[in-house]
């Protein structure tokens, strides 16, 4: 039946010539309530590409176009009828492409990654020629999805004979006269260099994940590969300069994308390219290439390392730094926030760079070789002469350029931007060391390994992120006279955002002063007119002291103890009703957050090394002068402040252990008794939720003696 149902198909879609399947499953799926693309297929065609690809001898194992000797990778055709499938349904093919209906068209398309690998090599020339006079087609929708088709063809290619007709695809794609095709050209065009290397050493078993690296220069298909990339390049050039700003658009968003398939020997002209467009007319390609900065020297970083010359890097920051810095003037808005988190990217890389290298060197990797991982190590020789001074020109662009780029984005007059390079700086401090060497290639002699291969052992090795202190201590403190003129900001969510930075830059520094200092940024704010300033203050102070602001470190709760309790205990004897109800969310917030927990251990560790009257007096956890400071607004004279307390109580009734709630249940009826004696039976909120923070906590209780009764009946 099934040659009978494909020409029922044929018909259908012969006669589906304005496309109104397609429509109506478009309209069905928006009624429907489902955001789904539309389905340029419709009904029709995608039954029929269906019953193509789950032909039983289309999915054999042995149906394979061509494979590759181990020799010179030459396709060796095998005229096997089962190693051919797809060609039997060429001529399906041929009948949609030739039909005046577009729905037709379209659907032969779209069989074209299914069958091509299913074809020898005459039926692919067939095929070529189909795809060649869609893409002439007078149908805009038939070029698009012809795009589309050599898009996934690409990844399709492990004969070199193919390449060249793709890279006249892409030429052709780039003249088109619809933008959005040209646009298009860009993505087929990094795509297609990416997937060079497999047409001449690619395995078609191993399927197009497993890219292959290009050919080292003394390998004699490097020339063929070379000349393939000097017709793609012009493709990229060309579409930057097009007339049309969403093609320029495309490029922009895509250069790293292109650096990382041509490889090192263009990038030079990757980053003339990009410099270009930082200096564009339109204000969305400047701020699209503004944001693949960082992503660009990140490739050329990891195209540069392998051969231990990190002075590339240095170079390209050296070409795009200045014309980035020309950005702060620019008169929109979006192109500087673009700056901003471009500039907080780059921090975070460059300085991810340095620990990079202090983590090969504290492993002791002084001697030239290929280590454990296959990777490419330089000498000590190498390192103090090349790669040292690499690293030591990232630290004098960190200090000199991007540390003042950033304080001129704090200070610009529109809010948004602030706001922007407020979350770069945080981010910044937050960020982690990149996995450079996974983008490392392993050694010569292991040259025939997939990327693919490499990147999942680097991804199996990798263990939980690493949280580094990005920012040094001398630049946060020449950050923090700038986040203290933020925190007067006339915009309340500037001043909000000035506070958020605090828990990130406190991982940058353990001395208690500079902490301190840090520190007066959250208590200022605290006083704050807005609620949602006061809130995030209090809880940014709350939270220096937890893994967020230690970077997972132990600080033996000196932060608790020496900062965060006192100015607690200070809003809670305030005699603004705001400030108490504020340290009752503080409660709320150091208790769920678990941040007592490590002060309570030091103070434990502390006291067991001290004589029996000194232990007496340090004894007191800080867990436990927190829920005294909390009950000690039980009877307080604002009813907002005294029903909070129950329920502060009640949120945290999980993170206390059984001593703690018995002393909150203790706390809670005082709090019902007083309030019941007050004139008319004191207020019902405060005693409802008194009465929940108790029923819970027994609660607790009752469970924590069955599982001990049962377990002693054990």
């Amino acid at each position: 039946l099934r040659g009978e149902v494909i020409a029922l198909l044929c018909d259908i879609l012969d006669v589906d010539a304005e496309m109104h399947l397609s429509e109506e499953e478009a309209a069905s799926s928006v009624a429907g309530g489902s955001a789904a693309p539309i389905n340029e297929l419709g009904s029709a065609g995608s039954l029929l590409k269906l019953i193509v690809l789950n032909c039983s001898m289309m999915r054999s194992l042995g149906c394979n176009a061509s494979s590759h000797d181990d020799n010179g990778g030459k396709a060796v055709n095998d005229d096997g009828h089962s190693a051919h499938a797809g060609n039997r349904f060429l001529a399906v093919v041929h009948r949609l492409a030739a039909s005046r209906s577009t729905s037709a068209r379209v659907t032969a398309c779209s069989l074209g990654p299914v069958l091509w690998g299913h074809l020898d090599f005459p039926h692919q020339l067939q095929l070529r020629g189909v795809i060649t006079r869609a893409l002439h087609d007078v149908e805009v929708i038939v070029r698009k999805s012809t795009a589309t088709v050599l898009h996934e063809i690409a990844e399709l290619v492990f004969d070199p004979r193919a390449v060249p007709w793709l890279v006249l695809m892409c030429e052709r794609a780039m003249t088109d006269p619809e933008p959005q095709l040209r646009a298009a050209a860009m993505t087929l065009t990094w795509h297609l260099a990416e997937h060079l290397p497999n047409a001449f050493f690619g395995d078609a078993r191993k399927g197009s994940r497993s890219l292959r690296r290009l050919p080292p220069r003394t390998d004699p298909t490097f020339t063929e590969v070379y000349l393939l990339q000097c017709k793609l390049l012009p493709v990229a050039t060309r579409l930057a300069e097009d007339r049309a700003p969403p093609v320029r658009l495309a490029v922009a968003a895509q250069c790293d994308r292109l650096c990382n398939a041509l490889g090192e020997h263009w990038f030079i002209v990757i980053i003339d390219l990009l410099q270009a467009l930082l200096g564009d007319s339109d204000e969305r390609v400047r701020s699209e290439a503004t944001l693949c900065l960082p992503r660009l020297v990140d490739s050329v970083l990891g195209g540069t390392m392998s051969n231990n010359f990190p002075g590339a890097s240095v170079s390209v920051l050296e070409s795009l730094l200045p014309v980035a810095i020309k950005l702060l003037k620019d008169p929109s808005a979006g192109v500087r926030v673009s700056l901003a988190t471009a500039s907080g990217e780059l921090l975070t890389l460059l300085v991810g760079l340095q620990s990079h290298e202090d983590i090969l060197s504290a492993a002791g990797t002084s001697q030239s070789g290929v280590d454990g991982s296959g990777l490419v190590v330089p000498s000590s020789s190498q390192a103090a002469g090349g790669t040292g001074m690499g690293f030591r020109q990232h630290k004098k662009h960190i200090d000199e350029t991007l540390i003042p780029l950033v304080q001129r984005l704090l200070h610009d007059p529109d809010p948004e931007v602030t706001s922007a390079a407020l979350r770069a700086v945080t981010n910044a401090s937050r960020g982690n060391v990149r996995e450079i060497s996974s983008r490392r290639p392993h050694s010569d002699g292991d040259d025939g390994a997939s990327v693919t291969s490499h990147v999942s052992m680097a991804s199996m090795e990798k263990k939980d992120p690493v949280f580094i202190p990005v920012l040094s201590e001398r630049q946060v403190l020449r950050l923090l006279p700038t986040l203290s003129d933020l925190a007067t900001s006339a915009q309340w969510r500037v001043r909000q955002s000035a506070v958020e930075i605090v828990p990130a830059l406190l991982g940058c520094t353990h001395r208690l002063e500079t902490r301190s200092e840090i520190a007066q940024l959250c208590v200022k704010l605290m006083g704050d007119s807005v609620d949602a300033v006061r809130r995030t203050a209090a809880e940014c102070l709350c939270l220096g002291g937890g893994s967020l602001g230690n970077h997972g470190k132990d600080d033996g709760g000196e932060w608790l103890t020496a900062i965060v309790v006192p100015h607690l205990r200070t809003c809670s004897e305030s005699s603004n009703s705001k400030q108490r109800m504020l340290s009752l969310k503080m409660v709320e917030v150091l208790v769920t957050n678990g941040v007592c927990q490590s002060a309570k251990n030091a103070v434990g560790t502390i006291t067991a090394s001290m004589s029996d009257e000194s232990a007496a007096e340090k004894s007191s956890s800080p867990l436990k002068t927190i829920l005294e400071i909390a009950a000690s607004l039980t009877e307080d004279s604002v009813v907002n402040v005294r029903l909070n307390v129950g329920r502060v109580f009640g949120s945290i009734v999980n993170m206390l252990e059984e001593e703690e709630l018995k002393y909150m249940i203790g706390v809670l009826e005082d709090q019902m008794i007083a309030e019941q004696k007050q004139e008319r039976g004191g207020d019902r909120d405060v005693l409802y939720f008194a009465r929940q923070g108790i029923s819970l906590a027994r609660a607790i209780l009752d469970d924590v003696s069955i599982d001990a009764s049962m377990r002693f009946d054990s």
